[in-house]
């Protein structure tokens, strides 16, 4: 089997394994796996610039390794959340599982295979995806209303708040 059909299969399967799930549930968790596939964009762009990283066998039309962006990531990301979403301790359990089995087993295959050049440590890899985990269920609270995140609390605009000691009010009020 080649590379091409290799990225190819795994993009095109995972993507076909979405249709399993339920409707509801894909649209429930679709927002956190599209913020899930722009947040490792961002990561492999990131890996790429600084060195971390180098991809070697591209996709067309996909570049730098984004088949996996959106193609297992984000099918994986809606399958993990669909069994463990509510269950804080199983998200995190099935989360480390999952990234310990891809940074230290499958991104060595990648590398035999000459998918990619990885240089930085795997327990740092790992360490970033623990890290997008935690942040993906973070948002993906907010995304359901159970995390409410203000910048600026308890701000009203000026026109409905009560003017302080105005003296026109007391005049008013000794005319009755």
């Amino acid at each position: 089997m080649t590379n091409q059909t290799l990225l190819w299969a795994s993009f095109i399967i995972s993507w076909l394994s979405l249709l399993f799930l339920k409707n509801e549930d894909v649209r429930r968790y679709m927002p956190v796996a599209l913020f899930a596939g722009i947040m490792t964009t961002i990561v492999m762009e990131f890996g790429i610039v600084l060195g971390w990283w180098l991809p070697i066998e591209d996709v067309f039309p996909f570049l730098h390794m984004s088949v996996f962006s959106y193609g297992a990531y984000l099918a994986g990301t809606i399958w993990i959340f669909k069994y463990t979403y509510g269950h804080i301790g199983r998200f995190l359990v099935t989360n480390a599982v999952i990234d310990f089995v891809l940074t230290f087993g499958l991104t060595k295959w990648f590398v035999q295979l000459g998918l990619f050049e990885v240089y930085m440590p795997a327990y740092q890899r790992l360490l970033i995806s623990i890290f997008l985990a935690v942040l993906l269920y973070g948002y993906q609270m907010w995304q359901s209303g159970e995390l409410k995140i203000e910048l600026v609390p308890h701000v009203r605009p000026a026109a409905v708040k009560p003017l302080a000691n105005d003296p026109s009010d007391d005049l008013d009020e000794r005319k009755d």
